[in-house]
């Protein structure tokens, strides 16, 4: 059993690598082949457990991400099992490891997703969830224009100062959510705001928006006429989105299931569902811990794989 460290998955995971991963894992999710549960929570006094099961079948791995958040902080950590063996090859430390799979979700999803050729992509957060969510969007598409707007303008411009020199872009930052929104192609937002930040208004005639930041129920980075003008809405696991994410709820309860599939029913046959507008909420299941967990260990050669 290996046991690995922060410090190791930041020198050995990619997020391109973990990118072409996620395509795979979702294919296999799509044919039946692997599975994935909804998050489950229990409460405590100021904490909260958390766990994330999966079956990832194509790479013969089995396991879970888990962790606990409080006042204290959170740490996190996948264990991977091997199917074959029953053997538990991995405790993995993946704070890190969750950074790089956030971000490269909605930049594969993008890729399979547009109809055209993106120009101007914005970013809607600043803190440490946004970076990979850049670099990963980034890794995928060569853009125009790259903005990033926080509700704090001095933390945009800080994000764009610090991530301009990490990219090699000149990141432009916004103070204002409708002029950082106008003519984009791609929106990622990703925040813990407990309020819409932007309106269809905001948004072109054709876009894709990537929610990335809320998975409970009181969280709404977008309002109700962004999915309502939406001509599709994906989201990871319905289960889990009827649960966590309060845009999909709304929308639900308003307009049932209509226009909503599921990414693992998206990528079997992304041609017959893509649209000029769509909305993409991404909450995290345990399928992509276990495929970018896959993607640490065949670098670092635990899994035996070249």
């Amino acid at each position: 059993m290996h046991y690995i460290t922060e410090e190791e998955v930041d020198r050995n995971l990619s997020v391109k690598d973990v990118i072409e991963e996620l395509r795979n894992a979702f294919l296999s999710y799509g044919s039946g082949r692997s599975k994935s549960s909804p998050r489950d929570r229990i409460f405590g006094d100021g904490m909260v457990l958390n766990t994330m099961p999966a079956l990832y079948a194509d790479r013969h791995m089995a396991g879970l991400k888990t962790y606990i958040a409080g006042k204290g902080g959170a740490r996190f950590v996948v264990l991977v099992f091997d199917t074959d063996s029953m053997e538990l090859m991995a405790v993995i430390e993946a704070n890190r490891l969750g950074q790089v799979r956030t971000g490269a979700l909605p930049a594969m999803f993008t890729r399979e997703a547009i109809t055209w050729k993106p120009k101007v992509f914005t970013v809607i957060g600043s803190g440490f969830q946004a970076e990979t969510q850049l670099t990963a969007m980034c890794s995928v598409f060569q853009f125009e224009e790259v903005r990033v707007y926080s509700r704090h303008p001095e933390n945009a411009r800080k994000f764009a100062e610090r991530m301009s020199k990490v990219t090699g872009l000149g990141i432009e930052p916004f103070s204002d959510v409708h002029r950082a929104l106008r003519d984009t192609d791609i929106v990622n937002s990703i925040t813990d705001s407990n309020e819409a930040i932007f309106s269809r208004g905001d948004l072109p005639d054709r876009y894709i928006v990537n929610l990335a930041g809320g998975n409970l129920p009181n969280r709404r980075e977008a309002a109700p006429d962004v999915l309502e003008g939406s001509e599709l809405i994906v989201v990871e696991h319905l289960e889990q989105a009827l649960l966590e994410s309060g845009e999909v709820i709304d929308y639900v309860r308003k307009h049932g299931r209509e226009r909503l599939i599921e990414l693992k029913d998206f990528m079997v046959k992304p041609e017959a569902y893509r649209k000029d507008r769509v909305v993409f909420k991404s909450m995290g299941i345990g399928l992509e811990d276990l495929a970018a967990a896959y993607v640490l260990l065949r670098k670092m050669g635990v899994t035996g794989d070249s």
